[in-house]
């Protein structure tokens, strides 16, 4: 009888910690270039885009949430598929070249060898909220004009959103919501500064 009780007791033990060993698995999430109204005429012009940089708590593969006014939440199973700045870096271009009507743009720096008329980098301040909540995007921008590295118009924008669910499907979609409104207008200034001539050292 006592064998019997301790052989039970091993195999709830056994079962028990092979229950503890199970972890949960990793979801992984992209930015998305969501559906884009292309608006004017298309332009002539190749861009760079970049450097873009983040604050150094969302340079992580996990995803960053906000619990509070101070307190960040890193989900070790719900992570960005790459990168975030490079994330960024890829819905900015194709959200840019359908708005401009150019398949012309690059990222900066790249591999690709190629002379580029206007170059955007941006410095992102804010890119996260809570989850079911207000999410925000406050961004710096300048456009430089490559052909005389003139900087030629900064500005700064804050986007907010709320997003619809609190789970990570939505957070990813309603950031990249906030993308997409950062690129219309980002190809308003490339619109307008285009239609200047460029400028000259003399």
């Amino acid at each position: 009888m006592i064998r019997c009780l301790r052989v039970t007791s091993l195999l709830l033990l056994g079962f028990w910690i092979s229950g503890c060993a199970t972890t949960p698995q990793a979801q992984f999430y992209t930015l998305n270039d969501g559906s884009i109204a292309v608006g004017g005429s298309p332009l002539a012009v190749s861009l760079s885009l970049g450097p873009i940089d983040l604050p150094q708590y969302l340079d992580r593969p996990q995803i960053v949430s906000r619990g509070g006014d101070n307190r960040l939440n890193v989900d070790e199973f719900n992570r960005w598929g790459g990168s975030l700045d490079q994330e960024i870096q890829r819905v900015l271009a194709a959200q840019l070249g359908a708005r401009l009507g150019t398949d012309r743009i690059y990222s900066y720096p790249s591999r690709i060898v190629a002379s580029t008329d206007y170059r955007i980098a941006l410095e992102i301040y804010t890119f996260d909220g809570p989850l079911g909540g207000e999410l925000r995007l406050d961004v710096a921008w300048s456009v430089i004009d490559d052909r005389t590295a003139d900087v030629i118009e900064v500005g700064r924008n804050d986007y907010r959103s709320a997003s619809p669910r609190a789970d990570y499907e939505a957070y990813a979609s309603t950031l990249s919501g906030l993308l997409s409104r950062l690129a219309a207008d980002l190809a308003v200034a490339v619109r307008a500064e285009n239609k200047n001539p460029p400028r000259s050292d003399g």
